[in-house]
């Protein structure tokens, strides 16, 4: 649940500093910020229907599918040959990610007993804040260590681990 929240949150600040690259190396002039901007809207207009997903197909389902789904759009995303594929894709993986949060949330109340609440809470917590603080700092050595193609290859080892681990133990639930 945390590498899904980890991910999610990761991904609305990391691109912004590399921005002016992803530009330059598709040939853009104009519209660059779509990058960004579709990804947003895709997590905030998703993230509704959530719940209502993950109570009637189960909680464990719904959130495994989601990071399948964000990580897969996270891959195709690196392979962008142009400024249209790679909105379309950044919103792909926007419906991905709108369920990690919601339903993370959801699954790490669930699990956890009320007297070990709080303490569970507070790490799913600094997960979702600690990202987006991270983001800048990481995008940038990202695209100049390698290219801006790793600010989504990032998320690929991070999905397959954590839907590794999610299949492993994340019970099923209501």
């Amino acid at each position: 649940v945390l590498i899904g929240t980890l991910m999610v949150a990761l991904d609305t600040t990391i691109v912004n500093i590399a921005l002016p690259r992803i530009r330059d190396d598709l040939g853009v002039g104009a519209g660059i910020e779509w990058v960004v901007t579709a990804y947003l809207l895709a997590v905030a207009a998703s993230q509704p229907a959530m719940g209502w997903l993950a109570d009637r197909f189960g909680r464990r389902r719904i959130f495994l599918l989601s990071l399948t789904w964000f990580t897969v759009a996270s891959f195709l995303a690196a392979l962008s040959p142009n400024l249209a594929t790679l909105v379309a894709l950044r919103v792909l993986q926007g419906f991905g990610g709108g369920a990690l949060t919601p339903v993370g949330m959801a699954i790490v109340v669930e699990l956890f007993p009320a007297a070990r609440r709080g303490r569970a809470m507070s790490l799913w917590g600094i997960a979702s804040m600690a990202a987006p603080a991270v983001g800048p700092t990481l995008g940038g050595w990202l695209v100049t260590a390698v290219s801006w193609h790793w600010l989504f290859l990032i998320n690929v080892p991070m999905g397959a681990g954590g839907l590794v681990l999610g299949l492993r133990l994340l019970p099923d639930s209501g």
